[in-house]
């Protein structure tokens, strides 16, 4: 899976969110992390220990996007 694959079905999961009304800080940060996985400089789905050091991306956001790779 790419970085422009994660960043995708991060916004997708997003809009699904921000759709059923959910936290809109939720909304945002997922937002955010998909311009940030875009960004990124190494393929995340190769290196999951570089999802953490994304900008904004926390601890519980970088685990989601790590399954999201593995799940490819």
């Amino acid at each position: 899976m790419t970085n422009d694959d994660l960043a995708r079905r991060l916004r997708a999961h997003a809009d699904a969110l921000a759709a059923a009304g959910d936290n809109l800080f939720r909304v945002r940060a997922l937002r955010r992390a998909a311009v940030a996985v875009l960004a990124a400089p190494a393929d995340l789905a190769a290196r999951p220990d570089a999802i953490r050091r994304l900008p904004g991306v926390g601890g519980s956001l970088a685990r989601r996007i790590a399954e999201l790779a593995a799940a490819a």
